[in-house]
């Protein structure tokens, strides 16, 4: 069993208040349990939410994957509460990191006064972080193997294709298309999944507005999914102006162009059996 708790799905910052409680306001989080094995891609402000679920897990271990370090997707991570139990075990892992000086580096350089009060390396778990590469396969225990690949967005960031017992689930998120090109490395990696989680934050209409920035849009999500034979694709990284009205408007116009295609909204629940 594969089962997905969407903690977080807004982009590039946190949003509250009436206008945004349908969708919810998190920055980007998923967790990912592999029955007793928990994966969770993302630090953003969601992973408070995923505290519990981490805590409980049989084996006192969690292994966090960033898609990349910009702010919206690391801010959570000191408010994470496995970081501060000496019982637990939390393996960092990133691959678009290197060029400044590595994960351990860029976290102890982060998470430090005066910025944060407690430095880093003085957070009491038992904390390992690992560098690797785009395009490597990463085996982190058993039965699961995670292909990655490179995306397009500033200062470099990954996708992820994690397969478990005959099923898969993508997370394609902070990536900037080109229009009329499909990208070859996704499509590769979302070839046949089950489910793919992909960088929604604008439309066709608006996506040139936003050139430059990193993202794609929902039209693109869709036609990357029917291309690569995709069975569900899940709408995500809001933008935070999009309110719980025009997401509705989104899902609507979404769902209609392909019925494969739904908003990811926090606290939502995706099992693949």
């Amino acid at each position: 069993m594969i089962k997905i708790t969407f903690f977080g799905v807004r982009g590039s910052t946190p949003c509250a208040g009436p206008n945004h409680i349908r969708y919810g306001g998190h920055t980007s989080c998923i967790g990912i349990e592999l029955d007793d094995r928990l994966i969770i891609l993302d630090s953003g402000s969601g992973i408070c939410d995923a505290s519990l679920l981490a805590l409980n897990n049989p084996h006192k271990e969690v292994f966090l994957l960033f898609s990349h370090v910009h702010l919206d997707h690391i801010m959570g991570l000191p408010f994470f509460a496995p970081v501060w139990r000496k019982n637990m075990t939390v393996h960092i892992l990133a691959g678009s990191v290197a060029p400044y000086g590595g994960i351990h580096h860029f976290l102890s350089n982060t998470f430090t006064p005066p910025l944060f009060p407690i430095q880093f390396i003085d957070f009491p778990a038992n904390i390992h972080c690992r560098d690797f590469k785009a395009g490597e396969t990463l085996e982190l225990f058993s039965n699961v193997k995670i292909d990655t690949c490179p995306l397009n967005h500033p200062n470099g960031a990954i996708g992820y294709r994690l397969n478990y017992k005959g099923n898969s689930v993508c997370y394609i998120t902070d990536t900037e298309h080109f229009p009329g090109q499909l990208d070859p490395s996704v499509l590769a990696l979302i070839q046949n999944s089950d489910l793919v989680i992909y960088d929604s934050s604008y439309n066709d209409e608006n996506f040139s507005t936003y050139k430059g920035w990193g993202h794609s849009t929902w039209q693109e999500g869709i036609r990357l999914a029917k291309k690569a034979n995709v069975k569900k694709l899940a709408i995500f990284h809001h933008d935070p102006s999009n309110t719980d009205d025009k997401m509705e408007i989104v899902e609507a116009l979404a769902t209609q162009e392909w019925d494969g295609a739904f908003i990811a909204k926090q606290g939502e629940v995706v099992v693949l059996e």
